[in-house]
């Protein structure tokens, strides 16, 4: 019996309604977007940030100490610094911007969803 067994019938597909509340793909793309920018620019002004605060040259007082045999001065690497502050401000404003659009977008949802009825004078 090398035919079509009783287990082997065609099951219909079942199709799912879609949700009446599910975002629009434009407000999702939007919300990628934004999400994405904000996360650039927290970690550039985390960078930024590092930047302007820590020294890569030696002060002025340090520069004068070096007139003095055997002084050696030590000017740590700020790149570390720098990469842990970038990669902190894009989490931290990616997380913030996450959390204000899934908002605004459930709250877009939910008011699409549940219209007010117009009102009938009479």
């Amino acid at each position: 019996m090398h035919g079509a067994r009783r287990y082997d019938r065609p099951v219909a597909a079942e199709i799912t309604p879609e949700h009446p509340n599910l975002p629009r793909r434009g407000a999702l793309a939007a919300m990628f977007v934004v999400i994405s920018l904000s996360g650039a620019l927290g970690g550039l002004i985390g960078y930024s940030l590092v930047a302007t605060t820590c020294p890569d040259t030696p002060t002025r007082a340090e520069q004068l100490l070096e007139q003095i045999r055997g002084f050696q001065v030590h000017v740590p690497s700020c790149a570390l610094k720098e990469l842990g502050a970038a990669l902190v401000g894009t989490v931290v404003a990616a997380i913030g911007a996450a959390t204000i659009a899934i908002l605004v977008v459930r709250a877009q949802s939910e008011w699409r969803g549940h219209a007010p009825t117009p009102r009938v004078d009479t």
